[in-house]
């Protein structure tokens, strides 16, 4: 099934992880159809040091926030 795009897009729920020395930044869900796929729903890696974020995996990312804490979240869209 194809995702549901408004004028502004998908909709998609964006979390920020937290550990001792990263952020983890991730889109989930909000609503039927499941996040978009692109660069607009790519997990980002942020190292707190550097202030560098880079892209990872999907599955890289559901690893990783399992052992970090989830410190907030807004709603957004994906073009």
């Amino acid at each position: 099934m194809p995702h549901q795009t408004g004028p502004q897009g998908a909709r998609v729920l964006r979390a920020v992880y937290r550990d001792a020395g990263h952020r983890l930044l991730v889109a989930l869900p909000d609503g039927p159809n499941g996040v978009p796929h692109g660069d607009c729903a790519a997990p980002l890696l942020v190292d707190d040091a550097t202030g560098a974020a880079r892209q990872i995996t999907p599955t890289e990312a559901a690893v990783r926030a399992q052992r970090m804490v989830l410190t907030g979240a807004v709603h957004g869209t994906c073009p």
